[in-house]
């Protein structure tokens, strides 16, 4: 399979085509991924039902049972738990860091050690998040594999 990347001045929104004589496996895979990275996440944001691409959340969090996801403009409450937005949207580049928050890696800036051996993300929109030293080696075991598959 062949990549072609061609820039466009003037769009309005980036688009992607798959050209193709016969879905084998590669070609499969390569739509599954694309199908989770495209997908919209659903919940309500001041009492009116939203639904935003994934590839626009910072981060997933959990307080008292209730899991919200924040974009750089709303904090949308959702009906499904961590375990499922993992399950679901994993593909798209979201990694757990504490026990209740899931970052998207695409949306971080960079991260910095601190004293307590945690860490600290820095969000591309200036926020901060500390993962816990617990998930911090299975975060960069994934944050790996994700550059890995990047570059294929």
């Amino acid at each position: 399979m062949k990549l072609i990347k061609t820039k466009e001045r003037g769009l309005t929104e980036n688009y992607l085509e798959l050209h193709y004589d016969e879905i084998n496996d590669e070609t499969k895979e390569v739509i599954s991924r694309l199908d989770t990275t495209l997908s919209n996440v659903e919940g309500t944001y001041d009492e009116k039902h939203v639904s935003v691409p994934v590839t626009e959340v910072l981060y997933f969090d959990t307080v008292d049972r209730k899991t919200f996801a924040y974009t750089d403009k709303m904090c949308i409450e959702m009906r499904i738990t961590l375990r499922n937005v993992l399950d679901n949207y994993s593909d798209a580049g979201l990694i757990r860091i504490s026990k209740s928050a899931v970052v998207n890696v695409y949306k971080i800036d960079h991260l910095q050690g601190d004293i307590n051996m945690r860490t600290t993300i820095f969000l591309k929109n200036g926020e901060k998040l500390v993962m816990n030293r617990g998930y911090k080696k299975e975060f960069m075991t994934e944050l790996e594999r994700i550059k890995e598959r990047n570059r294929k």
